[in-house]
Order: structure tokens, then sequence, then C-alpha cells
């Protein structure tokens, strides 16, 4: 969470600079050219769908196109054992999730964002 809070701020922790902001906007980027997107690891794989890959993130570059709630420009990583993070720089948000269950339970990670984003109040 501290790694997450350190992104969103910017490569900023407790007033400590740990990465230079130009580092970051770099790494949150999407470095794949049009011709490689989308990514799919299997024909069943909707996760990457709106999205390219920066430095170390998933970036979304399309929120329609993803078909999950999110912000253009939200990054972040899937793991194993149903863990995912997200970090939204729009919406200041950091979404993290561990529920530690092989194999990942997709509708589960899906249903924590969805319910993440209908709690923002505007």
């Amino acid at each position: 969470m501290r790694f997450a809070q350190m992104l969103l701020n910017g490569g900023e922790l407790d007033g400590t600079r740990l990465l230079g902001r130009n580092t970051v906007e770099l790494m949150t980027e999407n470095h794949l050219p049009r011709a490689l997107l989308p990514i799919k690891v299997d024909p069943a794989d909707v996760w990457n769908r709106g999205s390219g890959y920066g430095l170390g993130f998933k970036v979304l570059i399309d929120v329609a196109e993803s078909g999950f709630l999110g912000s253009q420009g939200e990054y972040g990583w899937g793991g194993f054992a149903t863990t995912r993070f997200w970090i939204d720089p729009r919406e200041e948000l950091i979404g993290l999730i561990m529920a530690q269950f092989v194999p990942t339970f997709s509708r589960v990670l899906d249903e924590f964002k969805v319910l993440t984003y209908q709690a923002i109040e505007d």
C-alpha cells in the first residue's frame, strides 16, 4: 500500500522523494504500439481490453473499450491468488485486494473494483 501511495504521490512518500516525477510518468504510460493491442493471454482474456503496458504496469488507455469502470491513465497489476492493485490518479484512488484464493477468482476482483467506483461521491 505504501508503494502504491508513493506512486500516486508522483514518487514521494512521507515527504521524501523516492522516484522522480518524470520517472513515475514514464513508468505509468503505455509503451506498446497500437498494433500489439489488445494483448491476450488466452482467448477468454478480457482483463487487458482497452489497456496497454507501461514499465511495470498495465495502463488503462480506453475506458469504453475495457468494459470496466475506471479512468484513463489508471495503472496497476494483477497477481497470483486473486490479488490486484490499481492506482487511479484522476480519482486520487488506490484499490488493493489480496484475497489469497487459488485459482484466481476474477469475479471477486471485478466486483471489488465496481463497488469501489460506485462508492465514490461526486
